[in-house]
């Protein structure tokens, strides 16, 4: 689809109602292409339905975690997840941000800036004092959305290890 038949989508689409909710067992296969979508930008990932599918399983069946789907007449266009750590640097509960996507029709309407509005809103309310999150080196649309939204750089460098 052209540019311009994607902003004619996007304008029809304004006008409709998005509601921000917790996600619902419901939602794992719409999540599950979110993540698809999400794991084809990311340079570390690679999709997987079934290893995705298990780990929203996994987020929704734990209490601690907070899963947050975008919805927009009824279909899901949007995600983020909030899990909790112990900082040892901040003496208390932080939390790590993952996996913030919106569906790529519905980008640039304020979705994304909503769903992490109430990702850090829920997380003050569980008394975390700090966020964080992991985007890709050299990603300058991400790096500028998180600017715009007062995340700051770090000096530190993720780095991992795969134990299976």
């Amino acid at each position: 689809m052209s540019t311009a038949g994607f902003n004619r989508i996007k304008q029809s689409l304004s006008g409709q109602k998005m509601v921000i909710r917790e996600a619902e067992l419901d939602d794992l296969f719409a999540m599950t292409s979110l993540l698809g979508e999400l794991f084809t930008i990311e340079a570390d990932f690679t999709p997987d339905v079934r290893r995705q599918r298990e780990g929203l399983a996994a987020l929704m069946a734990s209490e601690d975690a907070t899963l947050l789907v975008a919805s927009m007449a009824g279909e899901i266009v949007g995600m983020c997840t909030l899990q909790p750590l112990i900082s040892t640097a901040e003496g208390g509960v932080a939390g790590m941000v993952e996996d913030l996507i919106v569906a790529d029709g519905y980008r640039g309407m304020g979705i994304g800036r909503q769903l992490l509005a109430e990702i850090e809103k829920r997380a003050a309310e569980q008394g975390m004092s700090r966020l964080q999150l992991l985007t890709d080196q050299g990603h300058e649309q991400a790096d500028r959305f998180y600017d715009r939204h007062g995340w700051q750089a770090t000096s530190l460098v993720a780095r991992r290890k795969m134990l299976a």
